[in-house]
């Protein structure tokens, strides 16, 4: 029988990691006195009414970034936090565009969700968008979560670190399969330099907006590897050593292989019928470095 409800699973104490059929994981961090939700997902059912049976507390809205699998269900909200620079990309998200991306994991999925494109949920309304920053601090009474910048994904790519569980929940900005088409390599490479740094000092553990994708329904935090290996892949880049591939995006498969650098070791490529080194980092050949910056590689 086909799973008809989203899956939860509990990471940490009130931590818990929220399955919409497939198609990403939300989070919901639980305090003494607010509840914070990373990320909103596409919107396929009632998520304000689901989080109440996971907390009576009033619960804040933050997004790692503007993206459809991400940003879709924020229409069931009056404010939400988002970096500026994602703003137009959020508010460009339309119900058909939310359909597609649905049917298109769903099929990816094999059938094991009940649920179609047609539960995609139509907002009256859009949210307030408040700008979220770097530094910013969501204090839910006995926890605290920090908002750090990473931009590649997108140009206003966010993480978010719990003091308590020691998680950071990474959205888009540091898979295996990261692209960087519209910020410098080298800003990218920084930003990867640092979270790589607070793994084992502010966090232990981290989960990205795909820990449980399409069919998997088992909830995995993502290797520091993999963290590591970006960076070795774009140093290589900056260094003009890369190993270079092709790459068909498995949610698109009628477009074009873009470019990637492949690098370090053979893996299982998650959510996917194949094995190659474990990251395809995609970049822009026009954006290795900012402007006017000096060419020495981080």
């Amino acid at each position: 029988m086909a799973i008809s409800h989203p899956i939860v699973a509990e990471i940490a104490r009130g931590v818990y990691c929220i399955n919409e059929f497939g198609m990403d994981a939300l989070f919901l961090i639980t305090g003494a006195e607010r509840a914070l939700l990373v990320d909103t997902g596409t919107g396929v059912f009632d998520l304000p009414a689901f989080l109440k049976t996971l907390t009576p507390l009033p619960v804040d809205v933050a997004l790692t970034h503007g993206h459809v699998d991400h940003a879709g269900g924020m229409g069931c909200f009056d404010r939400v936090y988002l970096h500026p620079a994602d703003f137009t990309g959020a508010l460009s998200v339309t119900p058909e565009t939310r359909r597609g991306f649905a049917g298109q994991i769903l099929q990816m999925a094999g059938g094991i969700f009940a649920c179609t494109p047609d539960d995609v949920r139509i907002y009256e309304t859009r949210p307030e968008l408040l700008p979220l920053k770097e530094g910013d601090v969501f204090d839910l009474g006995n926890r605290k979560i920090t908002a750090w910048a990473l931009p590649g994904h997108t140009q206003g790519c966010m993480y978010f670190i719990d003091d308590m569980s020691r998680i950071a929940f990474t959205g888009d900005c540091c898979n295996y399969n990261l692209g960087s088409q519209h910020v410098a390599v080298s800003k990218v490479l920084r930003g990867l330099i640092r979270i790589e740094s607070q793994y084992g000092v502010l966090y232990d553990r981290m989960f990205t907006g795909h820990s449980t994708y399409c069919g998997t329904l088992d909830v995995k935090a993502n290797d520091i590897e993999v963290v590591r290996n970006l960076i070795g892949a774009y140093r290589s880049l900056l260094n003009g050593n890369p190993q270079i591939g092709w790459k068909r995006m498995q949610l698109f498969p009628d477009r074009p292989p873009h470019k990637v650098v492949l690098y370090g070791p053979e893996v299982q490529y998650p959510h996917e019928n194949a094995r190659g080194p474990m990251v395809c980092a995609g970049f822009n050949e026009d954006m290795l470095w900012e402007e006017g910056e000096e060419h020495i590689v981080p």
